[in-house]
């Protein structure tokens, strides 16, 4: 048993020294790249200086230099705005309610980010409107026309975007 415990560490060794002298000791291999232009390709989305992975089923459109607008063949239709940085997200938010009816309000975190939802609720759909900072960046997601049946599938599809957008280059 002793000499299986040692051909392991043997093993471990050998794979740590060929990482160390491949890699630069990474457990995982890490494709690096530093060219910015490289990195933002067809399967990302722009927004401003921002960009996130495409979404499956998903149309893209830019709607103007710091939003676009996300469709599905469902009729879900996203946008996605780089919005003004000039007040903290939160009061961002707090100045958007006081001048836009909204019927109901909602802090949440999502992976480490603080998210503020505000819902304008009908019948049978509803609006809602996302608003977070990430990496210094506010940002404001926004549905219209959301039924309650394609609810979980608008809120998923928001979430992945808040957890991968990312600045991809500076403005």
């Amino acid at each position: 048993m002793k000499k299986l415990y040692a051909l392991l560490v043997i093993l471990i060794v050998v794979y740590i020294g060929i990482n160390v002298s491949v890699n630069g000791f990474t457990i995982f291999p890490v494709e690096h790249n530093d060219n910015v232009s490289d990195v933002v390709s067809n399967d990302s989305i722009i927004v401003g200086a921002s960009s996130f992975p495409t979404i499956e089923n998903f149309s893209d459109s830019a709607v103007n230099d710091t939003t676009v607008s996300l469709t599905d063949g469902n009729g879900v239709t996203i946008y996605v705005s780089e919005i003004d940085n000039s007040m903290n997200i939160s009061d961002t938010f707090n100045y958007f309610l006081n001048n836009n009816p909204y019927t109901s309000t909602q802090t949440i975190d999502q992976n480490g980010i603080t998210t503020y939802i505000a819902y304008d609720e009908g019948s049978e759909a509803y609006n809602a409107d996302i608003f977070f900072n990430k990496n210094g960046q506010n940002y404001c997601i926004m549905g219209d026309g959301i039924y309650y049946t394609n609810s979980d599938y608008f809120i998923n599809h928001c979430k992945g975007i808040i957890d991968s957008i990312d600045i991809t280059s500076t403005s």
